[in-house]
């Protein structure tokens, strides 16, 4: 599909939507970022989607890569309960608190018996609480700490460190693959959702390596701003960078490049 010159030549030049309305279905396999190319077609930018999110992204910075937040709030409704489960959140945001997100994947879930234990992040939540306390977090009044584990021990030793600052969903620890008790599956499942939802509202990020958290973060509108992420290696927090900022990323998923594979939603080459 990359080497078909037509194909390209449809996307930027033709009224593809128009030819593609006949199909019930339309299968598309490539590692291209057509989107870019899609939005500079004269010819559909008077369609009413086309409208909508040009006027929310500069055509400039319309990429599959920054797209995603707009397509996911268009594609899903979060219901009341969910909501009502993130108006503590949401409010301090609304009150000028700035939100710094914490995701501590342990391993081990307590609902999950197959799930593997990560016994070289054992010390991730002492070593985040560290990097906090060096960022003076507890001096900074404005800041709210959201933080969420599948570890009750791990979330609670930030919780201890800050506790006047700290804001948590209240449920069980679920993992929603193979549930091992389902008689709280639905209220699991709820602050899985929330948990989700709020690791998208966050102004700061501190990650460990989780397909969770990671993709919860494509939620936030620059999703790579003050992203860090756990190197368990060396056991640091280090910055991550937008991948849009170097060539093209790497083939292979070596743990020191986390942040530019994990992160990598875009179409491009992996």
């Amino acid at each position: 599909m990359d080497v078909e010159p037509n194909f390209a030549n449809e996307i930027q030049s033709t009224q593809f939507i128009e030819t593609w309305a006949k199909y019930d279905d339309i299968e598309i396999s490539t590692n291209l970022d057509l989107i870019s190319d899609i939005f500079r077609n004269p010819l559909i930018q008077n369609n009413t989607i086309i409208k909508m999110f040009l006027l929310n992204i500069a055509l400039e910075k319309l990429t599959l890569h920054n797209l995603f937040p707009f397509i996911f709030e268009i594609l899903f409704e979060p219901t009341l309960e969910v909501v009502n489960a993130l108006k503590p959140i949401l409010q301090a945001i609304a009150n000028g608190y700035t939100l710094t997100c914490i995701h501590l994947r342990m391993g081990q879930n307590p609902s999950n018996p197959v799930d593997a234990r990560f016994e070289n992040r054992d010390l991730a939540p002492e070593d985040v609480i560290d990097f906090l306390n060096r960022t003076n977090l507890r001096k900074m009044q404005h800041t709210r700490l959201f933080v969420t584990s599948d570890s009750e021990q791990a979330l609670s030793k930030i919780v201890s460190q800050f506790p006047n600052q700290t804001i948590t969903i209240s449920g069980p620890i679920l993992h929603i693959d193979r549930p091992k008790n389902r008689n709280d599956t639905g209220r699991g499942v709820l602050k899985v959702i929330a948990d989700f939802y709020a690791l998208g509202e966050c102004h700061t990020s501190i990650l460990t390596p989780s397909g969770f958290s990671g993709l919860a973060n494509r939620r936030r509108i620059e999703p790579y701003q003050n992203l860090f992420k756990y190197d368990v290696s060396n056991r640091q927090i280090e910055r991550c960078h937008d991948i849009y900022e170097y060539g093209k990323p790497p083939k292979t998923v070596d743990f020191s490049l986390y942040c530019r594979v994990i992160f990598n939603y875009s179409s491009r080459e992996m």
